[in-house]
Parts: C-alpha cells; sequence; structure tokens
C-alpha cells in the first residue's frame, strides 16, 4: 500500500469551439483531435485535471506485485469434486 510512481503522457489536441457548432461528418471522424464545446468560459484548471485523470490507469499496482488473485490461482480446489465421490452411492 505504498505509492506508486507513473510517468504522466498526455498529448491531446482540444478545438475549442462555440457550443452548438455545426461540425461536419469528417470533423467528427477525425481521431487526431477533440472538440470541446464552450458557452463563455473555460476553466484550464479543471480541464487539465479532467485529462489528467483520464490518463491515469483504472487499476494501478507496483511492478512487482502480481495480479489479484494470481497468487494463489494453483491452490484453487474444484467445488464440485467432493459430489464426485458422491456419485455412484447407494443412498
Amino acid at each position: 500500500m505504498g505509492a506508486i510512481s507513473f510517468e504522466l503522457d498526455v498529448d491531446n489536441l482540444l478545438e475549442i469551439v462555440p457550443e452548438g457548432a455545426d461540425l461536419s461528418q469528417d470533423e467528427l471522424e477525425d481521431d487526431t483531435r477533440d472538440f470541446l464545446p464552450v458557452v463563455r468560459e473555460l476553466d484550464v484548471v479543471e480541464l487539465v485535471e479532467d485529462e489528467i485523470l483520464l490518463a491515469l490507469p483504472v487499476a494501478p499496482r507496483h511492478e512487482r506485485c502480481g495480479l489479484p488473485g494470481a497468487a494463489d490461482a494453483g491452490e484453487r480446489e474444484n467445488p464440485f469434486a467432493a459430489l464426485a465421490g458422491l456419485k455412484g452411492k447407494p443412498n
């Protein structure tokens, strides 16, 4: 439960457009840029914070940590193994 170093690399092209602007289908399908509709003012700090949050991994973990549950994956017993022993026994 220690700190995790994560190198942040965000490189997005945001194009500010007036809210309600008509964009062509070609513009909407262009994956090299994103359109940001703005009414009056743009809170740049909030925008940068959102971009950082979107760039973070969903489930961060240390390099030396394995996937959750992977350590005891070989030790699992089949839950139906006990039923196999009962098969064929008279009541």
